[in-house]
């Protein structure tokens, strides 16, 4: 069967949806494409709401409102709002995966820049026959869980002749956080004199505000390992997830990023204060707050 790119926008590229839409670029595709734009903002409140949000193949332009939604997350710029957007959309799209055939997941395996294998390995015990159909070079298998081990951990897995053998369910878990950082790197973020009017709305949905010194560290491509742990708490403490806040530490060099972001949620370490960010030098901006967390979460005193 050929996959259906429509249930799996990201695997199309914004190049190839231009010269499809014969379109110069993608804000002003979007910009004339009142429709797209609104059914991205849409399907973004009713994310943060918990609301159900149908599959993309069910909207008229699936990639438009794809590339649209990533360019929305990169307007807020608002590190709890991207990671509960893309979480939910993994959701989905591991279960349109769920049902696809082993060529359709193979497809989306290259796509990831996996070399998944199909070929079977028949495993006996007393009671049944279980049967691994797919397998991953052990190395690949190794940098693809790299800063998440958990149930994916290599000692709990099928090893033979330098390849890990994975049932159907192990491989999803595989390909959606494969897929989770892919869209991780989708969402940029755009200052707002770079975006059309018809964005102008969309930024009422933010409601929070990250503090110039934070923003000033997500903005930096490269990030000394001080700045990496900044972020890290402070992404603790606004409620990021446990696999983008390790995904910083391992990206600044520092081991055992999985343990150190548990730790931080364990001892529930908290965010520098204003004045300890001066010391650091990694103060930008006179915000008069006490904390970061206090410019994050308004005026009200983070002290008491």
């Amino acid at each position: 069967m050929v996959l259906d790119f429509g249930k799996y926008p990201f695997m199309v590229s914004v190049d190839e949806v231009l010269k499809r839409e014969n379109a110069m670029d993608l804000y002003t595709l979007l910009s004339t494409d009142g429709k797209a734009i609104r059914e991205a903002k849409a399907r973004i409140k009713d994310i943060i709401a918990g609301a159900e949000v149908k599959r993309f193949k069910a909207y008229t332009s699936p990639y438009l409102v794809f590339f649209a939604e990533m360019l929305i997350l990169g307007v807020l710029d608002d590190p709890r709002i991207t990671e509960k957007v893309i979480r939910r959309e993994i959701q989905l799209f591991a279960r349109d995966m769920s049902k696809e055939g082993d060529e359709e997941l193979s497809t989306i395996a290259r796509w990831l820049g996996l070399n998944l294998r199909l070929s079977s390995l028949k495993l006996h015990d007393k009671k049944k026959t279980i049967t691994l159909n797919y397998s991953l070079h052990f190395l690949e298998y190794l940098r693809a869980i790299k800063g998440h081990k958990g149930n994916l951990s290599l000692t709990q897995r099928i090893l033979s002749k330098g390849f890990v053998y994975l049932d159907k369910s192990t491989l999803l878990q595989l390909l959606s956080l494969a897929l989770y950082r892919r869209l991780r790197d989708m969402v940029k973020p755009i200052s707002l004199d770079q975006i059309p009017q018809t964005l102008a709305d969309v930024i009422v949905v933010k409601g929070r505000k990250t503090p110039p010194c934070i923003r000033s560290i997500q903005d930096k491509k490269d990030r000394t390992q001080e700045e990496a742990l900044t972020l890290a708490v402070y992404m603790a403490n606004t409620g990021s997830s446990l696999d983008s806040i390790s995904l910083i530490l391992e990206k600044a060099g520092i081991e055992n990023p999985l343990e150190i972001t548990k730790r931080i949620y364990k001892e529930k370490i908290v965010t520098y204060s204003c004045k300890r960010m001066k010391e650091m030098g990694l103060c930008v901006a006179e915000c008069n707050t006490k904390s970061p967390l206090q410019f994050y979460y308004g005026n009200a005193d983070m002290t008491k």
